[in-house]
């Protein structure tokens, strides 16, 4: 398995994004586990707040409600129940009891007991207590209820005991007081510690465990302490029991911490995020580098059996790059194998060109010194009898012959014009002054070398196709001139020209010279290719009546092959 993953850059890096994957879980998960832990902490500590915060609040009300019961009930300390001065007594309580009630309109009643909870005064709103809490308290106590018959809102209670005596070994009691109040004062204390957060508030007393309920936040009225104390999402706090009250609070984990929520909702959409663009950059990787890569190695594979074929990746990349260079490459091969076998071919057609040109010298050299001593001795029997004309014509023709049995395939182009004026003049014997040849050389240009037998059947062809059918007087003429490192020669005629079909079958010949014995136009043709490869150019323009005209172009430096 190590060994196929070493193989394939795609399982590669699928191991580097799976690597990527289990830490990126880890990490995550433990983010998770960080977030809930601060959100559970967070819950508990807001718990804890809230629970202090109320048991403070309750304390301070229970601490106001003290005070005042200890202001209302001073005289009934001072001065017992059995005091003969109970009028005055009395209208004094009254008068505390006004000032008491001003400043806290909450309390509605007042009702002040002996030791045998005989009621001595009943102040503010008459109201009896329910026989369930009709009994002398020793201590502080609070309780909750419904305490008058024409009203059915909740009331609560503070029950305050009277003592008489300073000291505390002559303390005894004497009575009791209870404060009647309306629920609105301490709810509302309640309700602002409670606004901002997600909770719900119990308060209870000994007699009663639904003294007060509130629910606060996103906490549907509906569910009761017992059900919020039992759900995990949410963190229950009870407190010690104060003067008969006990407050219990039930504070939500998730709804209290919407920040965390967020930081949970963005690490999870970050998560998918960063799995989508592995995801993306696995398919990337296969489509975009493992497939073509693959798709390269099958090509090369196949590559042999179809040399033709290409890639032709429409890519920029660096892929794309050794496609074009791999297309590139198989493009150079394929032009090295065609040269090979245009060389093994050109080389072939060489072969033969130069067995033809042995042939043809073998027969120019048939007895050359019988030819030569022929025609100087017909030279000579023309000069005995002052016939100048058929002399120079025989001395022409044996230079002609020499000229055709030189052993070099290279001459220079001095040479070859030198032999084309000698052609010319043999011509002008001949047509008797009707066909003239002209020669047009560069100086510059008489020194280059050139093909033997190059120009001639040019000329040839010229006098013997173009001119010889002519009625009137014909000109040939020949120009040579260097161009930008090349010779420019130009073979030109007035004769009869040739139509389109006739020029066609000659183009073609230029272009696809063919097999014969001769030295004419498809000789001229192979041996250009034979000395000069591709490099050489040959045109041919006619018109008929008109003429015909050759233009040929060479490099001007070359050597034999």
């Amino acid at each position: 398995m190590i060994q196929k993953i070493r193989n394939s850059l795609l399982l590669q890096l699928i191991c580097i994004v799976l690597a990527i994957l289990v830490v990126l879980s880890g990490t995550l998960y433990a983010s998770f586990l960080y977030v809930r832990q601060t959100t559970q902490s967070y819950a508990h500590t807001l718990a804890e707040s809230l629970l202090k915060q109320a048991d403070n609040t309750i304390s301070l009300y229970e601490e106001n409600l003290r005070y005042n019961a200890e202001y209302l009930c001073r005289f009934m300390v001072l001065e017992p129940f059995e005091d003969e001065n109970g009028e005055v007594r009395e209208a004094r309580i009254s008068s505390d009891y006004s000032q008491v009630a001003l400043k806290n309109r909450e309390i509605v009643s007042a009702i002040l007991f002996d030791n045998d909870m005989n009621v001595v005064m009943t102040l503010g709103k008459n109201v009896e207590l329910p026989p369930k809490q009709a009994y002398l308290r020793q201590g502080e106590d609070m309780t909750g209820g419904r305490y008058y018959e024409d009203s059915d809102d909740f009331y609560y209670a503070f029950y305050y005991p009277v003592y008489s005596g300073v000291g505390s070994s002559s303390r005894q009691q004497i009575g009791m007081c209870v404060f009647i109040m309306e629920h609105w004062k301490l709810d509302g204390t309640l309700h602002n510690i409670f606004n901002d957060s997600t909770a719900a508030m119990l308060l209870s007393d000994s007699h009663d465990l639904d003294l007060a309920y509130r629910a606060f936040g996103d906490i549907p009225q509906d569910v009761t302490m017992k059900d919020l104390k039992s759900n995990p999402d949410y963190v229950y706090r009870e407190g010690n029991w104060q003067n008969g009250i006990r407050i219990a609070v039930a504070v939500s984990v998730s709804k209290n911490t919407a920040g965390n929520n967020v930081i949970r909702r963005l690490i999870v959409l970050a998560s998918v995020i960063t799995f989508l663009f592995l995801a993306i950059i696995v398919l990337f990787s296969y489509f975009r580098m493992a497939k073509p890569i693959s798709k390269i190695d099958r090509f090369i594979g196949n590559s042999i059996k179809n040399p033709e074929k290409r890639l032709k990746l429409k890519r920029t990349d660096e892929i794309g790059t050794v496609a074009s260079s791999l297309d590139h490459m198989l493009d150079e091969n394929q032009r090295m194998i065609e040269e090979i076998k245009d060389g093994k071919i050109r080389l072939y057609e060489t072969e033969l060109v130069q067995q033809k040109l042995e042939i043809l010298a073998y027969r120019n050299q048939i007895n050359p010194h019988f030819l030569y001593n022929t025609l100087s001795c017909i030279r000579d029997m023309a000069l005995i009898n002052d016939e100048d004309n058929i002399a120079e014509m025989a001395m022409a023709l044996s230079d002609i012959f020499r000229y055709a049995v030189k052993g070099s395939n290279i001459v220079t182009i001095r040479d070859e014009v030198s032999y084309i004026e000698k052609y010319a003049r043999i011509i002008d014997y001949r047509f008797m002054g009707k066909i003239k040849i002209s020669t047009d050389v560069e100086e510059e240009a008489l020194d280059k070398p050139m093909i033997r037998f190059f120009l001639q059947p040019l000329v040839e062809n010229s006098v013997f196709h173009g001119l010889e059918s002519k009625i009137d007087d014909g000109r040939v003429n020949v120009t040579i001139k260097t161009l930008d490192g090349r010779l420019e020669m130009v073979v030109e005629d007035d004769g009869t020209g040739m139509d389109e079909e006739t020029l066609a079958k000659f183009r073609d010949e230029i272009e696809n010279p063919r097999e014969n014995s001769g030295i004419g136009l498809s000789n001229i043709v192979q041996r250009l290719r034979l000395f000069y490869g591709d490099d050489y150019t040959i045109e041919a323009d006619s018109e008929l009546n008109k003429g015909t005209t050759i233009r040929i172009s060479v490099p001007e430096h070359m050597r034999e092959q």
